[in-house]
């Protein structure tokens, strides 16, 4: 059955199975560019999946969600643009050992750049791995971080929490950036005409301009139409605007059920339209969840009773459980208003055996 997500400008797609290593891609439609959750195995993407990448997102380095980074930048490096990668502290470090590992002699002028932003609680310190120059660290210092956003364009904003796993690890929210259409009533009560105008009042809207320069509107006087300035579009677009729904999406991928994590983690996603959520462990089997700082089904219930979000996609279940993924779905127990998205168990390839390697010998 298809579902329709609550959605105006994203397109969320989980390129993972319940037991593979998380992936969450958004596709943000009118920008034609894609965002990246988590980044564990990924060969099975293909390049013009990762082609439109504009930022990536990392939990925590663990490797089954940052290992892909390797094909991330096997299929880019050479792609003259910037991508921004956003995780932990430390993160810069890591990246700057596993780049350290491959001879970048080649490097060509034209090869992009790696920005890479380390969240800590009250700031973010930025490093630049030149592409051009071997991938060289460059560091460009701190800022400091007043609210959750670590990152925005004018049709979303990404927020995140640190949480526990033992190490630091994000949770991430994304929110749609407020949309509006105009209301076509008030426009012809207001006497004014349709036309390119239009368009340049919703960038200011969309870029949080004040007063605008230079823009005008075009007005029906009699029988001709004729135009006038803007001298407030802020006041013009709050007239005009008609507001739509905005959606958002939570993304919580390795935490510990702790009332530390839970204080942060409710308030931080209420009103969430998706959830994207582990549920490494069974009920039976909370104590492990407990030992190694992962949810169990008794946690999600508890959490999807909190939240209450529209949808909610299970993942990230231990291979433990790879033949007895259906017992996940029966210990689900969410609110009415919640309805369950179901993956397959595996969306990887399988692992290919030496006896299906066929050698040919050209004719």
């Amino acid at each position: 059955m298809s579902i329709r997500l609550p959605f105006r400008n994203l397109e969320p797609t989980f390129f993972s199975g319940l037991l593979d290593d998380p992936l969450l891609l958004i596709r943000v439609r009118p920008a034609g560019r894609n965002l990246l959750f988590d980044c564990g195995q990924l060969h099975h993407l293909a390049k013009r999946v990762l082609t439109p990448l504009e930022a990536l997102f990392i939990s925590h380095t663990h490797m089954d969600h940052w290992m892909g980074i390797d094909s991330v930048i096997r299929h880019l490096h050479a792609a003259p643009k910037t991508i921004s990668l956003f995780g932990p502290p430390g993160l810069a470090n890591k990246l700057q050992h596993k780049l350290a590992g491959y001879d970048w002699n080649l490097a060509e002028a034209h090869w992009g750049d790696i920005r890479v932003e380390e969240i800590f609680a009250d700031h973010l310190v930025t490093s630049l791995f030149r592409g051009p120059e071997g991938f060289r660290c460059e560091p460009l210092g701190s800022r400091s971080r007043d609210d959750r956003i670590i990152f925005g364009n004018p049709y979303l904003k990404v927020s995140a929490e640190s949480c526990q796993h033992r190490v630091p690890s994000l949770v991430f929210r994304i929110d749609e950036q407020p949309t509006f259409m105009i209301d076509t009533d008030r426009l012809r009560r207001l006497q004014l005409v349709p036309g390119p105008w239009l368009g340049k009042l919703k960038r200011h809207f969309f870029a949080g301009a004040g007063r605008g320069e230079g823009l005008t509107a075009l007005k029906q006087a009699g029988e001709k139409v004729v135009e006038f300035p803007v001298s407030d579009p802020v006041e013009l677009t709050r007239l005009l605007l008609k507001l739509q729904p905005q959606a958002a999406i939570g993304y919580i991928s390795d935490i510990g059920s702790t009332p530390e994590n839970m204080a942060k983690l409710i308030p931080f996603l209420q009103g969430v339209d998706l959830l994207v959520c582990e549920c490494t462990f069974l009920r039976a089997d909370k104590e492990k969840a407990r030992t190694s700082f992962h949810l169990c089904s008794e946690d999600i219930n508890q959490l999807l009773a909190e939240l209450k979000p529209a949808f909610f996609l299970p993942m990230h279940l231990s291979k433990t459980y790879s033949r007895r993924t259906e017992e996940l779905y029966r210990e689900l127990e969410p609110p009415a208003e919640t309805r369950i998205l179901r993956i397959p168990p595996q969306r990887t390839p399988r692992p290919l055996q030496a006896r299906e390697i066929d050698w040919q010998i050209m004719p």
